[in-house]
């Protein structure tokens, strides 16, 4: 059975057209219908599994987080049992594991499936579809930037305006040859750049981000920044536009009574205190 996750906004993501309510799989009750492989699947019961018997990937899960309690862990799996509910599906009782925390579509009283696919709209069919036209819309959009464009907005980037090109091939154009990816690093076109460097991370086995830092940053009273990762991209054009995984201020901002940064205040006081 395929667990289809509620909470995904990926634009080529299938989703119901009908009206649901996301709960997650420790909430549901006997009664309640879900979206499952696109279908109606019918709740019997939710099941607990002991924790020897968990599968090896829960098993994992659980030690790389520590050990929290596995009686309530929202990450421990529970057996989920049912019945299809499609016309003509077959009538066994039927069962699949889930995370306590997965999220389903529970749907209405009253919910339509495609009586020629007997699938939840959108059925395969109008879905694929969908994923084509919207394939052909981007790729014409894409196919509109000049070379040396802001691949985000599309406009020329003059030598008073800062951009940034990212090193390496064109993941949006591949034909405008290597090192061509640009973009303004204005806010109207930083989402882009931001979900570019995702991409541009993900597409080569081991590159790191270049706008996002996995290390805490640390803001001193005199702007000065420091980062617990050596390898942060935090410098030069790039300082005010790296996001990090955690930044902490060393002083009260926009204070008109504390100056000084608060790791100095701190030594001082030390000092005070042993005179």
């Amino acid at each position: 059975m395929e667990l289809l996750y509620g909470p995904d906004y990926g634009p080529d993501r299938w989703r119901p057209t009908q009206s649901t309510a996301w709960t997650p799989t420790k909430d549901l009750e006997k009664g309640d219908v879900v979206v499952a492989d696109r279908r109606p699947f019918l709740i019997d019961r939710i099941d607990d599994i002991s924790p020897e018997r968990w599968p090896q990937e829960y098993v994992d899960s659980w030690l790389k987080q520590e050990m929290p309690d596995a009686k309530t862990w929202r990450g421990r799996p529970l057996r989920v049992h049912g019945f299809w509910q499609n016309p003509g599906a077959d009538t066994r009782l039927h069962s699949t594991v889930a995370p306590a925390r997965h999220t389903w579509d529970v749907l209405p009283e009253h919910y339509s499936v495609c009586h020629k696919c007997l699938e939840l709209p959108p059925c395969r069919h109008v879905h694929t579809e969908t994923v084509m036209r919207n394939a052909t819309a981007k790729m014409a959009r894409d196919m509109a930037i000049l070379p040396g464009a802001c691949h985000a907005c599309k406009e020329p980037i003059t030598k008073r305006q800062k951009s940034f090109t990212f090193p390496g091939a064109n993941l949006i154009r591949p034909d405008l040859g290597d090192h061509s990816a640009i973009f303004h690093t204005r806010s109207k076109c930083f989402n882009a750049l931001y979900a570019y460097d995702e991409r541009w991370a993900a597409a080569e086995e081991g590159r790191s981000r270049l706008f996002f830092c996995e290390g805490t940053q640390t803001v001193h009273f005199d702007e000065s920044l420091e980062c617990t990762n050596p390898a942060c991209t935090t410098q030069g054009d790039l300082k005010d536009l790296v996001d990090h995984h955690l930044r902490i201020w060393h002083h009260p901002q926009g204070s008109p009574v504390t100056r000084g940064c608060w790791c100095l205040a701190g030594i001082g006081a030390q000092g005070d205190a042993s005179r």
